[in-house]
């Protein structure tokens, strides 16, 4: 593994005294990558010099406890622990996984927030945390951690998310690290992160011909499975050929995950204590009790995952009782038989998305802790029809690993392999504006709402499209939200929140074109971005003008209205009417198979 690492990046003489880290969040441990000159990327090691740590803080007055320290506090008492917090970034407190998390953590007191209508613990009778604050504390921690480990202070982060996030969540982890006081270089998925980990440390060697792979995750509160092709392909400007990973398909499961598990087998303990003290009092009301059982269940599940039995004990667990039960694979088995049919669907969503048949896939790649279960990987071998899945990867580490690499590879302090990495949007986008509708002397009659989609399921990113607007005269505005999302399940759209993005107002219309009544307008025209990062904004709108030049006619730009949009700060966006077609922001020019908008005449 070491000499893996070693060759994976070469470094610049350089003066640079600090240090760049990836932060692969998960729901019960983050990772911390870290990398710096003169030292290959490497993981950060915690306090207690492991390589995972609990995301989990704990709070008692002024006192900030973290990892493995913060949950052991925990156990004793549960409602100073806050844990388990990132499927709740951005949701508004009447959303299905909010209320799940109440069901899961009732020691917790949950309220809305008065303004954004999210999610607040209520700590006493004084004191409130958002999500945000809490989570921020823990990125806090986690760069303290790697300025000890780097000997060098933290300059610009990665931050990993699932690839279902959406906008709204993926604002609130930026927002997340605005709290923490760190410098986001980019929001990296799990999935692209992983697959560039594969590429990197595996050295793969590419061809023009793809190598499809499917990247199977099973985490602690979701599922995921990526269909990624790799491959050498041709650059529009250098006309060499660079090697590429490119994310072709995403299913997923935000709610399937190991956590589920280990809830079920706590229960089944819990049942079994019951049976064995029936005189005690109820050892479900005591949280400390809890705790310690859902610890131990964690245990057997683990142990249960390479051994046919072993045994549950936790001592003094309830009224001075301690406990000892044998535990069966084949009893935690029967517990989850109704989940393990579960873990195909994001699997043939996946495929399905990717628009690829199963024979083409040439590996199962597994990632996440969860894939360590035997009747998990029965349910991947099923869906996929492979013969063998492979375990290449670290399953805890890959994701931190790839995204160490990429802000390695996107700062000018490293150099490293040549890879251009090519994520996909994983739900469409759509814009929707009031279309006018003229007589033949040029008089508006009516309005027709026109509802486009500017970025489709899976459009390579980043990405850059415009929208012109051919009929305006005036101001007017236009709303981007979510588009057409029939191929989420009830539950995934439930889940998903509200669709609508943002409202653009295009002011100064008319003036600029009073300004240039010499010459023919043309339209206005919206360049509108979807980054590095999944997240859609308008880069720029500009007035569009034609001239008559020598008996020549010769369009082109002949202003370029910054203020066109204005309104609300967090409401920018736009689409196009006339024509539309896609851009391209340097390099980032539209991959073969992407498809051009329709246009609206």
């Amino acid at each position: 593994m070491l000499l893996r690492l070693l060759i994976s990046l070469a470094l610049f003489v350089t003066v640079s005294s600090t240090s760049l880290i990836s932060l692969d969040l998960g729901t019960e441990f983050m990772k911390i990558g870290i990398v710096k000159p003169g030292v290959p990327i490497d993981i950060v090691l915690n306090t207690e010099t492991k390589r995972k740590t609990p995301m989990t803080v704990y709070i008692k007055g002024d006192e900030r406890l973290f990892g493995d320290t913060a949950v052991t506090r925990g156990e004793k008492s549960p409602k100073n622990a806050y844990s388990n917090l990132l499927d709740l970034l951005g949701k508004s407190i009447d959303n299905p996984v909010v209320t799940e998390y109440k069901e899961r953590f009732p020691y917790h007191i949950i309220e809305a927030d008065p303004v954004r209508n999210t999610v607040v613990f209520r700590h006493d009778d004084n004191t409130f945390y958002s999500v945000e604050e809490l989570l921020a504390m823990q990125i806090e921690f986690a760069v303290l951690l790697a300025t000890k480990h780097g000997e060098a202070p933290v300059s610009k982060v990665i931050i990993c998310v699932p690839p279902f996030f959406n906008q709204k969540e993926r604002e609130a982890m930026l927002n997340v690290a605005e709290i923490a006081g760190v410098q986001v270089m980019q929001l990296m998925t799990t999935t692209s992160a992983i697959s560039l980990q594969y590429a990197v440390f595996r050295n793969i060697k590419m061809t023009e011909k793809p190598m499809i792979v499917l990247f199977a995750t099973v985490g602690s509160q979701f599922t995921t499975a990526a269909v990624v092709s790799y491959s050498q392909i041709k650059d529009k400007v250098t006309k060499e050929l660079v090697n590429t990973v490119q994310v072709m398909g995403v299913g997923y499961d935000r709610g399937l995950g190991s956590y589920e598990m280990d809830l079920r087998l706590r229960e089944h303990l819990a049942d079994k204590f019951t049976e064995k003290y029936p005189k005690l009092s109820d050892v479900r009301k005591n949280g400390r009790a809890m705790k310690k059982l859902l610890k131990e269940a964690r245990k057997v599940k683990t142990v249960l995952s390479a051994n046919h039995d072993t045994y549950a004990q936790v001592e003094s667990l309830h009224q001075d009782k301690d406990f000892r039960v044998k535990i069966s694979r084949e009893d935690m088995e029967n517990l989850f038989a109704d989940i393990f049919p579960r873990f195909q669907a994001p699997f043939l969503d996946a495929i399905n998305s990717a628009g690829i048949s199963k024979p083409e896939i040439e590996q199962v790649v597994l990632f996440g802790g969860g894939t360590r279960i035997p009747k998990i990987q029965e349910q991947i071998l099923k869906a996929t029809e492979q013969k063998e899945l492979h375990k290449y990867i670290n399953t805890d580490e890959a994701a931190a690993m790839g995204s160490a690499f990429m802000a390695a590879s996107s700062s000018s302090v490293f150099r490293t392999k040549q890879i251009k990495l090519r994520d996909a949007n994983q739900f469409p986008f759509f814009v929707s504006f009031n279309k006018l509708v003229l007589n033949e002397e040029g008089e508006v009659t009516e309005t027709k709402l026109v509802n486009k989609e500017l970025y489709y399921r899976n459009n390579g990113l980043p990405q850059k499209k415009a929208m012109t607007y051919t009929k305006f005269s005036d101001d007017f505005h236009f709303n981007v939200s979510y588009g057409n999302l029939d191929y989420l399940s009830e539950k995934q759209t439930n889940e998903f929140g509200s669709l609508p993005l943002m409202m653009v107002n295009v002011k100064g219309v008319k003036d600029v074109f009073n300004q240039h009544h010499d010459k023919t307008a043309k339209g206005i025209k919206a360049h509108i971005l979807v980054d590095e990062s999944g997240l859609i904004s308008v880069d720029s709108v500009e007035a569009l003008f034609e001239t008559i030049v020598a008996n020549k006619t010769e369009p082109g730009w002949m202003d370029s209205v910054s203020n066109f949009f204005g309104g609300n700060s967090d409401e920018e966006g736009e689409k196009k009417e006339g024509e539309a077609g896609e851009e391209k922001k340097e390099d980032e020019k539209k991959d073969e198979g992407d498809k051009k908008p329709e246009e609206e005449k």
